[in-house]
């Protein structure tokens, strides 16, 4: 067992976990500030751990404000944007699930 702690005050992300087949970031989004639009070729949880942030689904052009409890769960290269409406802290967990 492993027991890891974050940096709050971190500038953007920090990858807390890496291993060849997964990466666990935390990300810190201030309020107002977004990440563009992009994608990754990994399975992609992401879970909100402080704050409001409006996860995009750029493929469909939809959008959807999550909170602490939300997940949004992506497949391989789907294209994504978040915007932090409040500082914003989320967990990203990336894994490569398929041999």
């Amino acid at each position: 067992m492993q027991f890891i702690k974050t940096t709050p005050d971190v500038d953007l992300a920090e990858n807390i976990v890496e291993t060849p087949r997964q990466t666990v970031t935390h990300l810190v989004i201030p309020a107002g500030k977004a990440v563009p639009k992009h994608h990754v070729p990994e399975d992609v949880v992401v879970v909100p751990i402080k704050g409001r942030v409006v996860f995009e689904d750029v493929s469909n052009g939809t959008a959807q404000a999550l909170v602490p409890g939300d997940i949004v769960k992506l497949a391989p290269n789907e294209w994504h944007a978040l915007e932090a409406v409040t500082d914003t802290e989320v967990m990203v967990i990336k894994s490569q699930l398929a041999d």
